[in-house]
């Protein structure tokens, strides 16, 4: 895998976007301004519901897995989804999403499809704010209405606080995903065909998404194979980089332009912290 400075990614992806051929996926470190709480955080409200010591609890599995777990209570799951929505969701995080130059600087572009795996509202509460309709696409029956004139479509990739139905975040919920055959994963196959991805504030750890990523390099690697370019080559989902302000370039031409400094998580992927910095070459 190509490792490009940003000063050598910068004019490809520059090119992309103005194109109306580039699209943001926007992991947990991109609300980092927000100051939402974490997964330990939240590990630890389940393991105080459920009497348990937090610490103790922590140890027990990933956060997929003790959001499966919690939610074997009756009632639990319903608890859960409320509890994260006055958090992530709240007046204050509203207000610091207005005060954010990152969702600033999001919402000044003329983004034809945003994707994110952010459970809340900010994304699409930031195009709103700078007077921009958007179109948040979660379900199947989301694809089928018609589009806003000028809409952005907001892919909320693990579903919508919204629609607790829509949520990927139990243990179950990852596997059930991964035939593909959800409206949304379609969707991002079909978009990575023909687009550029910048990633910001993700950092791969999420198993559906390395999933799709290791079909669509396959895909591609046969294809080179038809053609005659020689055997294919394994393609491994991108790693996190210890080194600042690099760029993963994959054959298909998805870049990733993240600060890889550890971040807390608002979902079960491993954020990395990202700031307005990653958008500011468009503005």
């Amino acid at each position: 895998m190509a490792v490009l400075q940003v000063h050598d990614a910068l004019p490809r992806l520059r090119e992309a976007f103005h194109r109306g051929r580039l699209i943001p996926f926007l992991g947990a470190g991109f609300s980092m301004p927000l100051r939402l709480p974490s997964w330990t955080e939240l590990i630890a409200w389940m393991a105080e519901r459920l009497g348990w010591e937090p610490e103790l609890f922590a140890l027990h599995g990933t956060a997929a897995q003790m959001a499966e777990f919690f939610a074997l209570e009756p009632n639990a799951f319903d608890e859960l989804v409320h509890e994260m929505t006055v958090r992530f969701d709240g007046a204050e995080a509203q207000a610091r999403r207005r005060d954010s130059l990152t969702h600033r600087a999001l919402a000044a572009r003329a983004w034809r499809t945003i994707y994110t795996t952010n459970f809340d509202r900010h994304i699409e509460g930031a195009l709103a704010d700078a007077g921009k309709p958007c179109q948040v696409l979660a379900a199947l029956g989301d694809f089928l209405l018609p589009r806003p004139e000028h809409a952005c479509e907001v892919v909320k990739f693990h579903g919508t606080l919204s629609r607790k139905e829509t949520m990927v975040l139990r243990e179950s919920d990852f596997f059930a995903r991964m035939d593909l055959n959800a409206a949304v994963d379609q969707r991002l196959r079909a978009d990575l065909l023909g687009h550029s991805f910048l990633f910001i504030g993700y950092s791969f750890t999420d198993t559906n998404i390395r999933y799709i990523w290791y079909r669509m390099n396959k895909l591609l690697a046969e294809r080179q194979q038809r053609h005659g370019r020689g055997p294919p080559r394994p393609r491994p989902p991108p790693l996190h980089d210890d080194r600042d302000h690099r760029a993963l370039a994959p054959a298909n031409r998805r870049r990733r332009l993240t600060d890889p400094r550890s971040s807390p998580e608002q979902g079960p992927d491993r954020p990395v912290r990202s700031g307005p910095c990653c958008l500011r070459p468009f503005l």
